[in-house]
Parts: C-alpha cells; sequence; structure tokens
C-alpha cells in the first residue's frame, strides 16, 4: 500500500471529521474503506473517540466543553501539542470567542483523534507490540452425498468425504502447514521435515513430516480414528494431558470422542466425581475379508464399506453421509443388528434392499427419511 494512498486516507477521513469533505470525497472514502481492511479498522477505532466528543451548546462555557474533551485525551497517555487559542476578554465578546473556537475546534479535534488513531493502529501502547491483523482462512466444505480433492499450497493432497469441513489460514507453510478438520479425509502429505504437518480435530492433534493416511472426526461418531497407510504419525490426544501416540505404518489410534462413550465408570470419592478419561487404543488396519480392501480408506475409492463388528446405526450414519439421507430407526433394537456389506454405484434403495435379505429388517420411505423397522 503506497504512502501516497495513505496519506489520502487520512486526508479523506479528517475531512469526513471535521463535515467539510464534499460528496465525491465521501464516496471516495467509502471505497477505500471497502478495498483496504487497514483502513476499515482505523475508520472503527476512530469512531470510538468520536462518539466522546462533547457537543457543544451555545448556552455553556466553550472552553470547559473542550477542556473537558482534552482531559479525556490525555488520560489516554497520548502526547499533543495544544494548538487552539486563547481568547482575551479585553478585546473581544464571550459569544465572538465561542464562535471562533469552534471554528478552531473541529478541524483541530478531526487532526487530533486522526493521530490517535493511527497511533493505535501502528503501535500496542501497553506491550509495545504491533497489533495483529486478522487471518484470512481458506475453506472447503462437502454437503451430505459428495467428496472432492484439494491439492494445498505446498502440494500435499487432500480427499475430503461427505459432510466435512477443512480450513487453513493464508500463512500455511511458513512456519507449520496447519489445518483444521471437521468430519473425514485422506491425506497424502509431501515430505518437508523443516515445515511439520499438523491436523487439529475436536478430539486429536495428528503431526506428520510426510505420509499418506486418514483421519475421520464426526462430531457425531462415537470415536475418532487415525490411519496410516506409509510413514509415521504422531497423535495427540487433548483432553488426556495431551499424551502423544506414535503409528507406524498398518496401524490405526482409535479415541473415544467424549466420556459418555468411553465405557469407564466414574470412581466417586467424597461425593466427588473425578474425570473420566477417554478410552485410546492402537490397533491395526481392518482389510474387508471379501475382496481384502482397506476399510478405513475404501471411501477413497468410491467404496462404501462396513465390517461385522458395526452395529446398524453406526452404518446408518455412514449411509447417510454417503447417500445424502437421513435414516430413523422405529425399534431401537434394530439398530443394535450387527452387519457387514460394501456398495459402490448402488442406489440407496439397492443398498438397503440387498441388506435386509440378510439381516432381516424392513424400511419404508416417509417424505424425506428412511424408517427403519423389524
Amino acid at each position: 500500500m503506497g504512502n501516497m494512498t495513505t496519506d489520502r486516507f487520512w486526508d479523506l477521513l479528517s475531512k469526513k471529521i471535521s463535515s467539510e469533505a464534499t460528496d465525491a470525497e465521501l464516496k471516495e472514502l467509502d471505497g477505500m474503506l471497502l478495498d483496504h481492511p487497514g483502513f476499515r479498522n482505523a475508520a472503527e477505532t476512530l469512531s470510538i473517540f468520536e462518539n466522546q466528543v462533547i457537543p457543544f451548546d451555545e448556552n455553556c462555557e466553550a472552553e470547559e466543553a473542550f477542556e473537558k474533551h482534552i482531559e479525556k485525551i490525555r488520560k489516554g497517555d497520548v502526547e499533543f501539542e495544544e494548538l487552539y487559542p486563547v481568547y482575551d476578554s479585553n478585546t473581544e465578546t464571550h459569544a465572538d470567542s465561542t464562535r471562533r473556537i469552534k471554528r478552531w475546534w473541529l478541524p483541530m479535534l478531526a487532526l487530533l483523534l486522526v493521530a490517535v488513531a493511527f497511533l493505535i493502529l501502528n503501535t500496542n501502547l501497553i506491550s509495545g507490540k504491533r497489533l495483529a491483523t486478522p487471518m484470512i482462512q481458506s475453506q472447503v466444505s462437502t454437503k451430505p452425498g459428495s467428496k472432492t480433492q484439494i491439492k494445498l499450497p505446498d502440494g500435499s493432497v487432500v480427499w475430503l468425504n461427505a459432510s466435512s469441513n477443512l480450513t487453513y489460514g493464508e500463512h500455511f507453510g511458513n512456519k507449520l502447514r496447519e489445518v483444521n478438520l471437521v468430519g473425514e479425509a485422506f491425506f497424502d502429505v509431501v515430505k518437508d521435515a523443516t515445515h511439520p504437518f499438523i491436523i487439529h480435530t475436536a478430539t486429536v492433534d495428528v503431526k506428520v513430516v510426510g505420509t499418506a493416511f486418514n483421519v475421520r472426526s464426526y462430531p457425531d461418531d462415537v470415536n475418532t480414528e487415525t490411519s496410516v497407510l506409509r510413514g509415521r504419525v504422531e497423535v495427540t490426544v487433548k483432553n488426556r494431558e495431551n499424551t502423544t501416540y506414535y503409528l507406524k505404518p498398518n496401524e490405526k489410534v482409535i479415541v473415544a470422542n467424549s466420556v459418555a462413550t468411553s465405557n469407564t465408570i466414574a470412581k466417586e470419592q467424597q461425593g466427588i466425581q473425578h474425570e473420566i478419561k477417554p478410552i485410546v487404543s492402537i490397533q491395526p488396519l481392518t482389510y474387508y475379508h471379501v475382496d481384502s480392501s482397506i476399510i478405513e480408506t475404501s471411501w477413497v475409492e468410491n467404496k462404501l464399506v462396513f465390517q461385522e463388528n458395526e452395529t446398524f446405526k453406526e452404518v446408518a450414519l455412514k449411509m447417510e453421509r454417503w447417500y445424502g439421507v437421513h435414516i430413523r430407526f422405529a425399534e431401537e433394537q434394530v439398530g443394535e443388528y450387527r452387519m457387514y456389506g460394501s456398495f459402490t454405484n448402488e442406489t440407496i434403495k439397492q443398498a438397503l434392499d440387498a441388506l435386509k435379505i440378510g439381516f432381516n429388517f424392513n424400511y419404508r420411505v416417509n417424505k424425506d427419511e428412511i424408517v427403519i423397522t423389524k
């Protein structure tokens, strides 16, 4: 941003505050505020001081009102020169003096406020540090029933599963390569030992240098899982004293998303319930017994696969995301059925028809939802 542009902004802002700006100048100022976030911050900061101005009243002492306002600014530890004149009661009337002070007061106060805003925007008067500017976030989201592939600025590739959200800052790659994930994603990270790659989720932080792995962290899932295909991965569990687990290829770590699903029992001592820590377990990756595909990453190959130890409720949640539908169980016990299956191009009706043959249930379509019955 050039000095001429900055100077022009302060000039226009000063004119606006002192009510001397023309319509064309006001329009020019509005355009600069839209184009430059830093100028908007200045204008917003300045408005705080502008709201504190004590309006002149013809029936009060002009100098007294102005002195009160100057004293307010003095209390903010802002140094300035007193530029307003002092009238001589022997040579002019009080009314003339009041009008003359008004003519000085508005432009001088405008310049004073501009100076204060400039200091605040460029210097933290308490700590001596420059104020931080808001970080611009890039965001990629997928709806239920859709998936997408993203290439990050460092060349790393991310496959984002349905109902997921990935964000990263404008300075991605400068020191750290950091992203935030809600949902599920498969990462193929470019190796860079000097710039670790970190994925932040609600339950865990995953740190790598260069590897291929999958992270599933849906808020409504029972567990968060990190599955490694290639390389080494560090997984830090946030609500377990930041304990770190190290994964090798063909391993995954499973972390319960909440104390309610950790299957642990709270201990009570003297009537006080202690914090329940979630279960964390490291297991090998699972392979589908029909075609030996890796279940944890099969979705990247456009396969919906679930294994025998999953309940119908867990399967239904995956099907909701995969097909973009809503599934409800009329009888709770049906949701506890254990089932397995694999689907690629089948519709939701074809998938349910295939499952009900082997697992003894029925379903009906009720407007925008599918109801599972006995």
